[in-house]
């Protein structure tokens, strides 16, 4: 008997009705497909594949959609007809500002992707952003003023980007701001508002001339946000906007809107607006919120931005401006070992310029330091401080040649010449006070700097760079840092630089937290740049690096954009690739850190090929990712000497390249060469070469020689832990490496044991959603799941649910494993009820034949039958078990764990029918075909 012609699904065929919208047919047809397994084209406009309605109002409706040409999930909003009362005119029109916005690149307004029709309907493809509205935002729950500030501060910063490119919104209000699930507003719906004027339509001034723009009250908004132009059907511009911002703000505030400005027209008082007197508000918020609201345009901020500057700077200004105590007064010690640099004089520019670099680094300190070295036991103690020592010697004396060249200078006695020469003595002390911080960390943070000793010295700022020609067209961002916030920040790089995410982040919110309490805002977008590449690389915090890195672009002035801004945008698209797995996106801030890049420095050009690199890998394009790097490399060569840290790194980057594009014979050769090129120069026990030796081990693992493979693997674990003890990150990578060999050679135990010493050391220095946390417990899990062991089954994939609710971008995370193992191991446990939320969910998932691994819709259909089993109803489970049986059986097994699932469903099959008194020959054959199947495996 047909399964699917036995059962009936009561409501299914009232959803076929004429009457569904897109939204109903989407869902129709994917029950239709999941429930009967029949072929039904999904609901599309052009490329864009219907998956569920996000909301509707009088301009249309809005879709979440699948981009099935690009792989990305977009919003939709489909324009209804009887909204564009002027047909092919309000078209044009949508389609021109639909246009411009697209052009409009900032992270406080949702990016336009394309403006399209589709037969005969127009729609409007935008970024999908999974949030709220800022009007949900506030009333989830009572939000201090400060918090409201911030967000009202990103929602004018999105609308003054706007209106420099000529875009005006028409109909900015609570419900046209999305607070994104990053905490990030943006702006939508620019310049798409016409006016439902069927639909609470204010009425236009009579006595108000027309206008002749195109810009009349037709396209104007919500009632209670128009400005009173608006109302009088008059052009509307910029300051429209800002009165309407200003009403939503006073919203925000007060808990309600201010009088509609029809009904202040009809006064004809013409005064200034009177503000509620409950709840309190600063009396500077309230002068900034009545010139807004000001009937005149003219008497109104003179521009969106002014009106932003004071909601930030106000609050600032009456700060106290006192430095944070606490980790500041713990480094100052590395500021004051140096007295002012320069002095001037009515005869000199400059005297005494060699003198206080020379206080830093001279025979004492080398000696100081040497001592320091030996003290760490490491066999290469020795051997780093020589090529270390020889590398400050180097760097002190290129520091002190550009300082007598600055000093020396023949410049006219003119205001710009002074300033030009107190720029470059504020660069040198800045690269003096790095060499201070990095001297003082030497001496005490132990193995680990001593380790880094070289890398760290190479990777000093270049001092040229203060010669006086070239400060001529370049700003150095250290000029203007604070000397205790430079110290901050000065660390925080070094702890980056040793990989050492969270002590980094620690240091760079200090800074942060000096800089705010300062008040003067120097440097804060540098530490927040410097905060999201410790989020993004070293502590996968994907979602804080993006939140860190758009603080920092809306921070950045604008003199100090061309050093910056490319910077920002590169390590905006690494996140997007490696951490939130959005090439697309990676692909568009790419493309602006390119556009932004300093001409003419080709180490620039480097650092975007690496990160174009890392695009290509998220594209599932690795062959172009190791061209990419190869040139990436070629470019760090022709700059740079051969040993420096960086090329050793890219090297190592491609060798990680050619391991994804399943090139592991060469990668072999060349983690090989580069191996024996580190031993030679700093030893077999050095932390670099051991680094090398933790990849040939995995390459070689990959090779199935394992032999070779844990040889490798146990000597670099040994020599990493002799460096930087077992608490380490590398070490840890060591452990689940050989884990992996331990779990092919069924030593099962011998893995957990392995396992479990990671997940601690993960546990202890970075975040929980951290990418290789994630595997320790995916690994764990599988190994319990083969041992049978299904209370810490349970544990484990609950925890890996929860990271994934946490944050769905992140791309390292199995949901439909981890959904059927917790369904699978509450069965198991005799909870089988408590299981039907995961096998629906995991139901949610599989929607056609189309997907990747078709076998894995069998999971779902398998769980309902055993859920009905355990509420003893097999003739319900009989249904699911034959179609989980039907397609595993039809399907290919890419998971050695989908054979198994096969062998358990037919017994699960057998057991429904001989509840059901039938089939017994059948039931035979399904325990004997079970049986045979879990033999092999």
């Amino acid at each position: 008997m047909d399964p699917k012609q036995e059962h009936t699904w009561p409501g299914l065929e009232q959803l076929g009705s004429e009457k569904r919208d897109l939204a109903d047919e989407a869902m129709y047809r994917s029950l239709k497909s999941k429930l009967f397994a029949e072929e039904h084209p999904p609901v599309q406009l052009g490329r864009f594949r219907v998956v569920r309605i996000l909301g509707q109002g009088g301009m249309g409706v809005v879709y979440a959609a699948e981009d099935v040409q690009l792989g990305r999930q977009v919003a939709v909003k489909v324009i209804r007809d009887d909204r564009l009362r002027e047909g092919a005119r309000d078209r044009e029109r949508l389609l021109r500002e639909a246009q411009m916005q697209a052009k409009l690149a900032h992270p406080n307004v949702v990016p336009i992707h394309e403006v399209s029709e589709f037969d005969g309907a127009l729609f409007i493809v935008m970024e999908l952003v999974e949030g709220t509205t800022l009007r949900e935002w506030l009333d989830r729950e009572p939000r201090p003023l400060p918090a409201i500030l911030e967000r009202f501060v990103e929602a004018g910063r999105g609308l003054a980007a706007a209106h420099r490119l000529g875009i005006v919104h028409r109909d900015f209000k609570l419900a046209n701001a999305l607070v994104g699930e990053d905490g990030r507003v943006r702006i939508a719906d620019f310049g798409l508002a016409v006016a439902d004027h069927s639909h609470q339509e204010t009425q236009p001034d009579p006595t108000a001339s027309p206008a002749t723009d195109g810009t009349t009250s037709k396209f104007a908004g919500t009632p209670a946000y128009m400005s009173p132009e608006q109302v009088r059907g008059q052009p509307c511009d910029a300051r429209s906007d800002q009165y309407s911002f200003a009403v939503a703000l006073h919203e925000a505030v007060f808990g309600r809107t201010p009088p509609r400005a029809l009904d202040r027209l009809a006064e004809k008082t013409g005064g200034a607006l009177t503000l509620p007197a409950e709840p309190s508000a600063p009396q500077w918020l309230r002068q900034a919120l009545t010139r807004a609201l000001a009937l005149d345009p003219a008497a109104r901020w003179p521009s969106m931005a002014a009106l932003v500057d004071v909601l930030v700077e106000t609050p600032k200004r009456r700060r106290r401006r006192a430095l944070a105590v606490g980790l500041v007064a713990a480094l100052a010690g590395a500021t004051a070992l140096g007295a002012t640099i320069f002095r001037q004089s009515s005869e000199s520019q400059c005297l005494a310029v060699g003198t206080p670099i020379t206080e830093i680094w001279n025979d004492e300190q080398r000696k100081k330091l040497l001592d320091a070295f030996k003290s760490t036991g490491l066999p290469y103690a020795e051997r780093t401080w020589q090529r270390a020592s020889t590398g400050l010697d180097a760097y002190v004396s290129q520091w002190s040649k550009v300082a007598d060249e600055n000093c020396s200078a023949d410049l006219p006695r003119t205001q710009q010449s002074e300033a030009l020469l107190q720029r470059s003595f504020a660069c040198l002390e800045s690269r003096r006070s790095e060499v201070a911080t990095l001297l003082e960390a030497l001496a005490t943070e132990g193995a680990s700097f001593v380790a880094d000793a070289e890398s760290l010295v190479a990777r000093l700022p270049d001092p040229s760079r203060c010669r006086l020609i070239t400060l001529r067209n370049t700003i150095d961002p250290a000029e203007r840092l604070d000397p205790r916030v430079r110290t901050f920040l000065d660390r925080a790089k070094m702890f980056t630089s040793t990989h050492q995410g969270r002590m980094a982040a620690t240091l760079i919110e200090g800074a942060l937290s000096a800089i705010r309490s300062d008040g003067n805002g120097n440097g804060e977008a540098e530490a927040l740049l410097l905060l999201g590449k410790a989020q993004g690389q070293l502590l996968s915090d994907g979602r804080g690096a993006v939140e860190s890195l758009n603080l920092a672009y809306d921070q950045t002035p604008s003199d100090l954009r061309p050093t910056l801004m490319w910077q920002i945008w590169s390590e905006m698209a690494r996140v997007h690739a490696v951490e939130l797995d959005t090439p697309a996106a990676a692909r568009t801030y790419l493309d602006h850190a390119k556009a932004e890049r300093p001409r003419n420095v080709r180490l620039t050009d480097a650092a975007l090929a690496t990160v174009e690199s890392e695009i290509l890998i998220a594209e599932d394009r690795a062959p172009e990712a190791v061209e990419k790097r190869r040139a990436a490399l070629t470019l760090l060569q022709s700059q740079l000497p051969a040993k420096h840290p960086d090329i050793i790194l890219a090297r190592l980057q491609l060798a990680s390249s050619l391991g994804e594009a399943y090139k592991f014979e060469e990668a072999r050769g060349l983690h090989e060469q580069l191996l024996a090129e580190l031993r030679n120069d700093f030893g077999s026990d050095h932390p670099w070469p051991a680094r090398v030796e933790l990849n040939l081990g995995m390459d070689l693992r990959e090779l199935e020689r394992p032999a070779e493979a844990r040889e490798h693997l146990e000597h670099a674990r040994s020599a990493l832990v002799a460096t930087y003890g077992e608490v380490h990150l590398w070490v840890a990578k060591a452990d689940v490496s050989l884990a992996q060999l331990d779990f092919v050679e069924n030593a099962l135990d011998q893995a957990v044991a392995r396992l479990d010493r990671a997940l601690a050391t993960y546990d202890s220095l970075v975040p929980r959603g951290h990418a290789e946390r994630i595997m320790v417990l995916a690994e764990l899990s599988n190994i319990f799941a083969i041992e049978s062991r299904c209370d810490r089954v349970l544990v484990l994939n609950r925890e890996l649910l929860e990271i994934y609710d946490a944050n769905p971008t992140r791309k390292n995370l199995d949901l439909p494993g981890q959904l059927a193992n917790l369904g699978d191991c509450l069965c198991e446990l005799g909870r089988c009820p408590e299981a039907l939320p995961h096998f629906t969910r995991l139901m949610t998932l599989y929607t056609d034949a189309s997907m990747p691994e078709p076998a894995l819709r069998a999971l779902p259909l398998r769980g309902f039958g055993l859920v009905h089993l355990a509420q003893d109803k097999p003739e319900l489970a009989l249904a699911f078990l034959e179609e989980a049986l039907a397609i595993l059986e039809g399907a290919p097994h890419e998971r050695l764990g989908l054979t198994l699932t096969l062998a358990a469903t037919m017994r699960e099959l057998a057991d429904a029918l001989v509840a059901t008194r039938r089939g017994g020959e059948r039931v035979r054959r399904l325990r004997a075909r079970a049986a045979e199947i879990e033999a092999t495996l």
